[in-house]
């Protein structure tokens, strides 16, 4: 059931609206800093630009704005195909309007909308995943963290090959071979102007090296320092990006943190859970913050973290299932009775033959009955329908071979992203 909110208007801001829009943010995000601050650091080039709009959500009554959202224009790869994505940023409401259905008011008329622009995917990070589970969005995006000794690091010969970055020289090198390893990555972003910036403007205590071989930029690493939480007067290297286009650049990226041991205590990996970063350190234990046990039972020493961050969400049907890559296998079709919040129950019907999903008319008796939250799940490769059928999550009538086949065909890395919003 949609929310129908009566006095409240739901539009696009414009550059007017800018003192509420950064006010809004101010109490939802940095209630500590002045207007001034947050529209010089948030909104120095102005309000909207291309590839960002902010909504507005205003009282009829008063004029006055009491919630605000920015929706991105994005692109994200999955199985070497882009996906159009509507990202969401920046969800604010007025503090004496929250607990007023206003945010879900916002949202659940952004999702219509882009269906209607038969948009397949929308992409945000959570305040909390709860909220957002409610309509729809699915947690699929983890994050591994491992906080090591930089002396445990492997001291490889390629480190030789780095070099500290150079905008005039390296930034179009830079950027392509983010773009490279992209379309070979699952939920990473095609980046624009307005995703590059961010990334590659200079600030305190951050650094930008590159790798190359014969001239030819091959990775990079982008890398914050900060005073090292376990050891006061310490300095810790927090990896905030890395991209490796051959094993050499990688081995290259790890050998020259392990080379900052004389100045730098901890380094920070920040990564996605299939990097085999965790097996090439020399001791599989975390460098531990003040006053944390040092094992989690026995003799088994902390080690990684996982973060719970981006969501997914499923919005035009027929246009994600028409772009999705599938693993080759024998043909199968397969009804999916959709469970939807915000856009009501669905039914497609999908025939998996050539390595694609079509779309047909005619339902047929194998049926998966789910919710767009699981939907999404197994849709990125996150889950196996064969694994939530057994847990009960999601239901299937029908030859059970079919579930196997499912779950083949939909079989690729789950989404990562670098990309913060």
């Amino acid at each position: 059931m949609t929310t129908n909110l009566t006095g409240i208007t739901l539009r696009q801001a414009e550059e007017t609206d800018l003192p509420q829009v950064v006010n809004l943010d101010r109490l939802a995000f940095a209630p500590l800093r002045s207007p001034a601050e947050i529209e010089r650091d948030w909104y120095g080039q102005g309000l909207n630009l291309p590839g960002r709009q902010h909504m507005l959500a205003v009282d009829d009554l008063t004029g006055q704005a009491v919630a605000t959202y920015a929706q991105l224009d994005l692109s994200v790869v999955l199985e070497g195909q882009g996906f159009t994505t509507a990202g969401v940023a920046g969800v604010a409401v007025a503090p004496e309007r929250r607990g007023q259905r206003i945010a879900r008011f916002m949202l659940e008329q952004g999702v219509q909308e882009w269906r209607s622009q038969q948009i397949p995917l929308a992409m945000l990070y959570p305040f909390q995943h709860g909220f957002y589970r409610q309509l729809g969005w699915a947690w699929v995006g983890r994050l591994h963290q491992y906080a090591v000794a930089a002396k445990h690091l492997p001291l490889y010969p390629e480190r030789f090959g780095m070099v500290p970055y150079d905008p005039k020289h390296h930034q179009p090198a830079l950027q392509d071979a983010y773009q490279r390893s992209a379309l070979r990555r699952n939920g990473w972003l095609q980046r624009q102007e307005l995703q590059w910036q961010p990334r590659l403007k200079p600030e305190p205590g951050k650094e930008i090296y590159c790798y190359q071989e014969a001239g030819k930029l091959l990775g990079y690493i982008i890398l914050q320092y900060a005073a090292a939480d376990s050891l006061p007067g310490t300095l810790s290297v927090v990896v905030q990006e890395w991209v490796a286009l051959n094993a050499d650049a990688y081995r290259g990226i790890l050998g020259f943190l392990s080379a900052l041991r004389d100045q730098v205590h901890t380094v920070v990996w920040n990564t996605y859970p299939e990097d085999p970063f965790p097996y090439l350190v020399r001791e599989q234990h975390r460098v531990l913050e003040v006053n944390q046990a040092p094992r989690l039972y026995g003799f088994t020493h902390r080690f990684g973290e996982i973060g719970g961050g981006f969501m997914w969400r499923l919005v035009d049907l027929t246009t994600a299932f028409r772009l999705r890559p599938v693993k080759q296998g024998s043909p199968f079709i397969l009804t999916f009775q959709v469970s939807d919040p915000i856009l009501g129950d669905q039914t497609i019907t999908a025939n998996f033959t050539a390595e694609r999903m079509h779309p047909v008319a005619q339902p047929v008796p194998a049926v998966l009955k789910t919710s767009v939250e699981h939907l999404t799940e197994l849709f990125c490769g996150l889950r196996r329908a064969t694994e939530m059928v057994w847990t009960r999550e999601i239901e299937y009538e029908g030859d059970r071979a079919l579930l196997q086949k499912l779950d083949a065909a939909w079989q690729c890395t789950p989404p990562f992203c670098w990309d913060y919003f």
